[in-house]
């Protein structure tokens, strides 16, 4: 039997979810809760294979979180169910320890596949998250800096370190044109969105140089 905990702020998301999946013969709903806040002490207690997490809520957003439900002993592996396309925004999670990153928009057939998939300690790629992760070159399996060309890297040390896209420019003889594109295929590759978030990641990954 798979014990599935749920995570979502909608009342009715989770009610028709709880409802299908409790329908299921081998699911069973060990526990759900309305916030991310506050969640690892209650996971912790009640041992679920599979989280079924909503980002878009309360202290859902944030990568870390998936690190910390994956610390936990036993670990159970973890399904994003979100309204945020799967395209960027899931490169993040995946590479946090996610199994899974679905789209509401999908079948709950999917979302069942996926939780069956990711409590066997697989990982569950959508078509269309596969075809992102291809067309931009993204190996969720390798460190994500590793997928940055020479270029590419220079330009996160120098952003790190507090240059702006035109300082770079003027710098490395490039066109403020090319530098953004540079920045851009950045935050495509590493799953990040803003300038703030690449210099984070350069810092806490030491990669200032």
């Amino acid at each position: 039997m798979i014990r599935v905990f749920l995570v979502d702020d909608h009342d009715i998301v989770r009610s028709g979810l709880r409802r299908i999946l409790q329908e299921l013969p081998d699911m069973t709903i060990c526990g759900e809760r309305e916030t991310a806040e506050g969640i690892l002490p209650l996971l912790a207690a009640e041992k679920p294979d599979v989280v079924v997490l909503d980002v878009n809520m309360p202290g859902g957003n944030n990568p870390k979180l998936v690190q910390r439900i994956r610390s936990l002993d036993p670990a159970p592996g973890v399904v994003l169910f979100t309204m945020f396309h799967e395209d960027v925004h899931a490169i993040a999670y995946l590479r946090a320890g996610a199994g899974a990153y679905i789209s509401k928009s999908r079948s709950t057939n999917e979302l069942v596949a996926a939780i069956r998939k990711v409590k066997e300690g697989g990982r569950y790629i959508t078509p269309s998250l596969a075809e992102y992760l291809f067309e931009n070159q993204i190996d969720i399996g390798r460190p994500p800096e590793e997928s940055l060309s020479a270029g590419e890297l220079a330009v996160l040390r120098s952003l790190a370190n507090g240059l702006r896209a035109v300082d770079i420019a003027r710098e490395t003889g490039r066109s403020v044109s090319t530098v953004n594109t540079f920045v851009q295929r950045i935050k495509t590759k590493l799953g990040l969105r803003t300038v703030v978030e690449i210099v984070h990641y350069a810092d806490d990954n030491r990669l200032l140089g």
